[in-house]
C-alpha cells in the first residue's frame, strides 16, 4: 500500500518555523490502512502529529472529511495544528470546497481565510477539574519544573479541558523571563484517577503563558499572550489545542471572563525554540455561555512524497 503524502509548517508563512506536521491521505476505495498501520506511519514521521485525511469517491457533492490524528504513541480526539494543516490543505486550490472535517471530537467546521491561511470552528466541551497538580498521586520531581516560582505556579494551576481527552494544566507566569526559564521534559501524567469522574481519559499537556498586551480591534477586546507547551518529554511549537482551551478557560472562568459577546487571543509560540508561531483564537459567547471557539492560522507547505506499507 502507497499512501501520498505532504509536510506542512503550521501556524507559519515561513517554512522550519511554526509546527511540523504530516497530512497522510487515504485515497478513497483502495484498501484502508489498519489502526496499527496508522500509528505506525506516525512513528516514523516522529512528529508531535500526524493527521490522515480519508479521500471521498464523490469529492463534488460530498464536502466532508474524515480524519484521524495520531501522536506518536496513541490517537487523539483532537489537535489544533493537524485541524489547520489538514483545512489548509484541503482549501488550497481545491475545485470543490470542504466545508467540514469529521474529528473523533465532533464535526468541525472549517473555513479559508486567504491562500495560505484557514478557520476552524472547534468543538467544545469544557470542564473545569476539581483536582490540581499539587493533588496528583505519586506526584515525582520529574513531572514538575525545577525552577521553585514555576513549580509553586504550576502546582496551584487549574487542569481545563477543551474535550474529552484534551487537558491542560494553565500555569499563568508573572514574566518573560520566568517563561524563558521553562525547561522541555516531564514525564506523563495519567488522567485515571487524575481528572474528575467521566473525564479520566486522554491526553495531558502544561501550558504555560504570560500576557503581553491588550487592544481593541474595530471594538472587539484582544488579548496578547506568549506561550510555551510541554507534554510527556518534548516541547510543542505550536498548540492550537492549547491555545483554544486557554483561550476558553480565561473567557469564562475567574475575575477577567469575557462580558463582550467576542474576544480574540493573538498567541506567539515557539521562541524559545527558534520556530516562532503565530495562533488566533476568537472566542463567542451566546447568553453569556460559550457559543463558539475559532481557531486560526496560515500553514506552509514544506514536503511531499509517497509512504509505502
Amino acid at each position: 500500500m502507497e499512501l501520498p503524502f505532504i509536510t506542512l509548517d503550521v501556524f507559519t508563512r515561513t517554512r522550519f518555523r511554526g509546527n511540523p506536521l504530516a497530512v497522510v491521505t487515504i485515497p478513497a476505495g483502495n484498501p484502508k490502512p489498519t489502526q496499527e498501520q496508522k500509528q505506525i506511519v506516525a512513528r516514523e514521521f516522529n512528529l508531535s502529529e500526524t493527521v490522515f485525511i480519508h479521500d471521498v469517491a464523490d469529492p463534488e457533492t460530498n464536502h466532508s472529511r474524515q480524519i484521524d490524528i495520531f501522536l506518536t504513541t496513541d490517537e487523539i480526539p483532537f489537535a489544533g495544528h493537524p485541524t489547520i494543516g489538514a483545512a489548509v490543505s484541503l482549501l488550497r486550490g481545491s475545485a470543490h470546497p470542504v466545508t467540514e472535517l469529521v474529528t473523533k471530537a465532533g464535526r468541525i467546521a472549517i473555513t479559508r481565510t486567504s491562500d495560505d491561511s484557514a478557520s476552524a470552528t472547534v468543538p467544545h466541551n469544557v470542564h473545569l477539574h476539581a483536582a490540581t497538580l499539587a493533588s496528583y498521586a505519586g506526584l515525582s520531581a520529574t513531572q514538575l519544573q525545577a525552577n521553585d516560582a514555576i513549580r509553586q505556579l504550576e502546582l496551584a494551576a487549574p487542569v481545563f479541558s477543551l474535550v474529552k481527552g484534551v487537558s491542560f494544566a494553565l500555569v499563568e507566569l508573572p514574566s518573560l523571563e520566568l517563561l524563558a526559564a521553562v525547561a522541555a521534559g516531564g514525564s506523563k501524567f495519567d488522567a485515571e484517577g487524575f481528572l474528575d469522574q467521566d473525564w479520566q481519559n486522554g491526553f495531558i499537556g502544561s501550558f504555560y503563558y504570560v500576557r503581553t498586551g491588550s487592544s481593541t480591534v474595530d471594538g472587539v477586546p484582544v488579548v496578547q499572550l506568549r506561550t510555551r507547551m510541554m507534554a510527556e518529554g518534548f516541547e510543542d511549537p505550536a498548540t492550537g489545542a492549547a491555545s483554544s482551551c486557554l483561550a476558553a478557560y480565561l473567557s469564562t472562568q475567574g475575575s477577567d471572563k469575557q462580558t463582550t459577546p467576542a474576544r480574540r487571543y493573538e498567541f506567539t509560540q515557539g521562541v524559545e525554540m527558534g520556530r516562532e508561531s503565530a495562533i488566533q483564537v476568537d472566542v463567542n459567547l451566546k447568553d453569556g455561555a460559550l457559543d463558539t471557539v475559532i481557531l486560526g492560522g496560515p500553514a506552509v507547505q514544506v514536503m511531499r512524497g509517497h509512504v509505502q506499507i
